[in-house]
């Protein structure tokens, strides 16, 4: 689980960044670009620098984007329970396919 932060008070929303590297489970290849979370919080929020450290654990395996969007999704949904949640990775670079963008909602 992702280490939270707990919210006295009330917040819209919060969107982090995250650049990544990965390489591909289907075709061996390198791709890059951000995992962007969106979310409202519901009491809690995600301690970013631990958000980071998760998203960087998840690709150090061969992985897809969409198996890469679904687990972080997991991951904050169980830590967070957020009223929100947008999970989008955002593909700049790969070396078998032009960019791509994949997002989970709730």
């Amino acid at each position: 689980m992702i280490k939270t932060i707990s919210l006295n008070y009330k917040i819209s929303g919060t969107t982090i960044f995250l650049p990544f590297k990965a390489v591909c489970s289907v075709t061996d290849k390198e791709f890059s670009g951000e995992v962007i979370i969106e979310y409202s919080p519901n009491k809690k929020a995600l301690e970013y620098v631990d958000v980071a450290d998760v998203v960087n654990n998840i690709v150090k395996s061969k992985i897809t984007a969409e198996d890469l969007a679904h687990l972080v999704y997991e991951e904050v949904e169980k830590s967070i329970k957020p009223k929100h949640i947008k999970i989008m990775v955002d593909v700049k670079h790969s070396d078998a396919h032009h960019p791509v963008k994949i997002w989970l909602e709730k």
